[in-house]
This record gives structure tokens, sequence and C-alpha cells, in this order.
């Protein structure tokens, strides 16, 4: 009675195949900035992302509850400083873990997004401008098998398999005597096809403020929508996040620990604010991360 009930829980799953869609796309979208690194000034991340969730919302807004799906993420990130006006970032899944309770958990390359930023202007009104490709090098197709029937397996690919770009546009502001800053930005990705399969185009914006306490600790909370241009009714394959849309909250902070490293930690969720939730796993993601800091050639 056990194995058939659970089963009827996987079959329930595969039944919404056409419907689901890993968070991975939503993740990439974060917070921007108006401001460029100066010449040889560097930041370097690695964090490590996890989510868990049973609630997933289809294209119409409709909230289901499924089989509890996982995904971690350890992401390498960084910035650095070509010219006092260009900085380039790349943003990097490295390792990317995906899978339900009723399946195995597969891993693999996410897909690498290599951001170019030119400040147009720079030391009253910071405003910079990016484009940023994002390669399709992670696996595209990746299948996990039930734990319950081992002839069947779902597709669970840690990339999308399609190239795509951002152009973003970011301003920022810092008050003078003061440890405060703020940043909006305005976001447009550019999308492709795979398989055959076009994908609508996504239009997203953001805000961030952020505080230092004691000259120490830094905090900061961010607010982020993302929607598809064009209206998808149908889901065209099961992780390439076509059609999805979101408003999500994040707070944070850090500290250095040891010689210019610093611990990092966030918590980000998903709401209807803005936009309301569509082809996406919602739930709590947590984020904890190690960063450093080199300083300018100049200095």
């Amino acid at each position: 009675m056990l194995k058939n009930n659970w089963v009827g829980k996987y079959n329930q799953l595969k039944a919404l195949c056409l419907w689901l869609v890993v968070l991975t796309p939503c993740i990439s979208l974060n917070a921007q900035s108006g401001w460029t690194k100066a010449k040889g000034e560097g930041f370097y991340q690695l964090s490590f992302q996890s989510l868990v969730s049973k609630d997933y919302f289809t294209l119409s807004g409709e909230q289901l509850e499924t089989n509890q799906f996982t995904q971690q993420s350890l992401v390498l990130y960084s910035e650095y400083g070509i010219t006092d006006r260009f900085t380039i970032i790349a943003n990097w899944p490295i390792q990317t873990w995906n899978g339900f309770e009723t399946t195995e958990t597969v891993s693999g390359l996410g897909d690498l997004k290599i951001e170019l930023k030119h400040a147009l202007l720079k030391k009253y009104f910071p405003l910079s401008i990016s484009v940023a490709p994002e390669i399709p090098v992670g696996r595209a197709n990746h299948f996990a098998k039930s734990t319950v029937n081992d002839f069947e397996q779902i597709n669970l690919p840690s990339g999308d398999g399609e190239f795509n770009v951002w152009g973003t546009l970011a301003s920022s502001f810092a008050l003078p005597n003061t440890p405060l800053y703020g940043s909006i930005f305005g976001t447009y990705n550019y999308r492709t096809q795979y398989e055959g399969i076009q994908f609508s185009d996504q239009l997203g914006f953001g805000a961030e403020v952020g505080y230092q306490i004691a000259g120490k600790v830094w905090i900061n909370s961010k607010l982020n929508a993302l929607r598809s241009v064009d209206e998808v009714t149908t889901v065209s394959d099961f992780v390439r996040g076509d059609g999805t849309a979101y408003t999500s909250y994040s707070f944070g902070a850090s500290s250095p620990i040891y010689k210019g490293i610093n611990l990092s930690f966030s918590y980000r969720n998903f709401t209807d604010w803005i936009y309301a939730r569509e082809n996406i796993y919602s739930s709590g993601v947590i984020s904890i991360g190690l960063f450093y800091q080199t300083k300018s050639e100049s200095k």
C-alpha cells in the first residue's frame, strides 16, 4: 500500500512535467549598481545557495503542492576593474544539484554569465550600462531516475540550453559622511531558442538599500521583479523558464572575519506584490558565502 502511494505521487509529478520549471533562471536576477570598479580593483566571492519547496505556481498563478523539489548551487562571482569606467563581471554556478523527493539528485555545471559594465556617469550621479551574454555551457538535458519506479525519469538540467543576453541600466547613490547607499536598476533579457523553441524575452527591475553598522557589518535589503514580455500560455519544456514571473525580497549581511576575507549571508523569498508568481517554485532561498576584495593598482 505504501509503495502504491509513492507510485501515485510520482505519477502525479510526471503529469506536471510540462508545467514545472526549476528556479535556476530566477536566482540569477540580482541587484545591480551604478558603480564600476577602479582600475585593478577586484571582488571575488564563492557562495552556496539552497532552496527546498513543494509549492509550485503555474502559468495562470495557481498554487500546486508537488513532491518536494530541492536545488543547491555553488556559485562563483567576480568583478574586476579593467579601467576606472569599465568593469568585467562573471557569474557562474560551478555546480548545481537538482532533485525531487521521489528521484535521484543530479548535478552539473550551470550557464556562464559574462557582463561588461560601463560607467556613463561616475562622480555625483553614478550611472552605468551593462551587457551580459549568458553562455549555455551547462547541461541542457540531465535525467534523474525515479527512486520509486526504475523505468521512470525526469529531466532536471543544470542549464537552460539557450544563448541569451541581459542589458541593464543602473544608478546608485551614497550619502556623504553616512554609511548608507542605495541602487535602482532596470534590465531586459533578450532570449533566443532551444531545439527550435523560441522563448519570450524578459523584463525586470529592482532596488537595494544598504547600511554599515559600527564601521564593519554591512546590512542590506533588496526588491526584485521579473516577468516575460510576451504572454506565454504553454510551457515549452520542463526547465527553460519561459513565462516565469515573480516579485522577490531579500535581506543580507556581511562582515570581515580574517585578513580581508569576509563572510556574507542572505535570505530571499518570493511574493505577488508587483508581479504575481507564475511558473516558479516558491520558497525561501538561503545563501552563505565568502568574499575577498583587492585594492586598486593606483592605491
